[in-house]
Parts: C-alpha cells; sequence; structure tokens
C-alpha cells in the first residue's frame, strides 16, 4: 500500500524529460470528459441529497425544512457517498496500486484513475454551498472543501497530475469518515446518546482509530513520497504556468495535511479523555 521507495532521490534526466515530452495539460477531449463527470456527479449527489431531504422531513415528521432537517440529510449524503468512494479506493490501492510503481508512473499517465479526481471535485462542488448555506460547516471544513477541489482540478486536467496517488487520498481515507457521519449524528441527536451509550462509544472508537489509521499513520509516508516528488517536477520546471499550478498544487496538498494532524491531535485528546460524562441525576426527596 505505502509506496516503495518512499524517499526518492532527484533525478534531474527524468524530470527534464517529463518537462520536454510531456504537454501541461492533458488532451481537450480528456478534459470534456473530465467536465462531464464532474457536473455529472455533482448533479447525481445533489438529486440524491434533496430525496434524502424528503425522506428525513417524513421521518422527523415535520411539514417544514428546518435546520436539522438539512443537517441530517447532508451528514446521510455523506456518509453513502464517502462509503463508495473508500470502498472503491480501497479496492484499487489492494488490487490495482503496485507499491513499487516507476517514478514516471507516479507522476504522469494512469488517465483511466481520473474518476477520483472528478468525484472528488463534484462531491466537494456539491458539499461547499450547501455546507455554507443550509448547514453552517465550520471555517476547517470550509477551507478543506476548497483545497480538495485546488488538487483534483490538477489531478483531473494536468497531465503530470500524480493520478497514481489518487485512489489512496481521494478515495480509501474516506472510509474515516463513514464512523463520523454516524457519531455526528447520535450528536445531533442526545437522545441517542443516553439510549445506547454503549453504541456511541463504539462508534468514536471506531473513528478514532479509522482517522488516525488513514488519514496520519499511512498518509504520513504516501503523502511524503507525492510531495518530495511534485516538488521535484516543481523545482525543475521552468515555465512559469506550470510553476504556478504546482505551486497552487503542493500549497493545497499541505493545507490538507496539516488539517488532518489539526483534527488528529484533537480526535486524540478526545479518545483519551474519554466518552461524555453523564449529567447525575438529582434524586427526588419525598
Amino acid at each position: 500500500m505505502i509506496p516503495s521507495p518512499v524517499f526518492v532521490k532527484y533525478d534531474s534526466a527524468l524530470f527534464d524529460a517529463i518537462h520536454r515530452d510531456v504537454p501541461t495539460f492533458l488532451p481537450q477531449e480528456d478534459h470534456k470528459e473530465a467536465i462531464t463527470w464532474i457536473l455529472s456527479i455533482a448533479g447525481a449527489i445533489t438529486l440524491f441529497h434533496l430525496v434524502l431531504l424528503q425522506m428525513v422531513k417524513v421521518w422527523q415528521g415535520s411539514k417544514e425544512t428546518t435546520h436539522a432537517t438539512w443537517k441530517a440529510s447532508y451528514q446521510l449524503t455523506n456518509l453513502l457517498v464517502n462509503l463508495i468512494l473508500g470502498c472503491v479506493g480501497i479496492y484499487y490501492q489492494l488490487f490495482k496500486i503496485k507499491s513499487d510503481e516507476a517514478i514516471l508512473d507516479r507522476i504522469v499517465g494512469n488517465e483511466h484513475m481520473m474518476l477520483f479526481s472528478a468525484g472528488q471535485v463534484g462531491y466537494q462542488l456539491w458539499a461547499l454551498p450547501i455546507g455554507i448555506i443550509f448547514v453552517g460547516e465550520t471555517k476547517s471544513m470550509i477551507i478543506h472543501h476548497v483545497a480538495v477541489i485546488c488538487v483534483g482540478s490538477v489531478t483531473a486536467f494536468i497531465s503530470s497530475g500524480f493520478r497514481y496517488f489518487t485512489p489512496y487520498f481521494y478515495g480509501v481515507i474516506e472510509i474515516s469518515s463513514v464512523p463520523l457521519s454516524v457519531m455526528n449524528s447520535f450528536k445531533n441527536n442526545p437522545d441517542w446518546i443516553e439510549k445506547y451509550p454503549g453504541a456511541y462509544k463504539n462508534v468514536r472508537l471506531v473513528f478514532g482509530i479509522t482517522f488516525l489509521l488513514v488519514r496520519v499513520v499511512l498518509w504520513t509516508p504516501i503523502y511524503w513520497n507525492f510531495v518530495s516528488l511534485a516538488s521535484m517536477l516543481l523545482y525543475s520546471s521552468d515555465v512559469v504556468s506550470t510553476q504556478i499550478i504546482l505551486s497552487i498544487f503542493i500549497l493545497a496538498s499541505l493545507v490538507l495535511t496539516i488539517l488532518q494532524y489539526f483534527w488528529a491531535s484533537k480526535i486524540v485528546g478526545a479518545l483519551v479523555k474519554g466518552g461524555p460524562k453523564k449529567k447525575k441525576e438529582a434524586k427526588k426527596v419525598d
């Protein structure tokens, strides 16, 4: 699963050949295909979310679409989309990706894996406006959405798009968001926590373990391999447009990595502290 070797030596001949022989952008027909997939995926998730929104309204017995309705349907949509992305990513990572892939093939090619990029960009284009307007996402999540759109667009439209890494970064890591959605549902319904404290505790534990595994333990060496290669490609380039694109690419990926470590620190703190303490019930005196 982890690329080998992780630490790659700079090969000036290889990077000079990439800049000389590989165009900056993929062919126009590939761009059209990517845009079609991005818009189709964003549209499909939007329609799916609207259906879930109505289902949640019926379940809540509400005639109006409240903030709670938007939040519940948003989290349910996230759960299902992340489950699909995570499972497909795990399949590709285990059966399609070679850990000893040639350095050149980690940087260029693998256009067939563009769907991971389109999937993430389409997903974030749905999540960003819904999260801001109807759900009230945190600033860190808004930054996350924008950063994913940046890196996803590069891998979707650029020839040296590092698509070798997309099954992991756009797929596998999303599996940790599945228990997160369940945990957030518990938080939005405190009575669930009171009724099923054991289930809530187990969900928190599963989320913490999966997040730390895929977004810290495995993320770190895989990201290091990616960012070192991307930095070498940037260093060896003398084309301004390529330098700008790669700089945005690397910066956005660094922002995402910092966010993973920030969230991981909060998760570790929560796991060490334990679950929420139950309030002592006052005893009635006859």
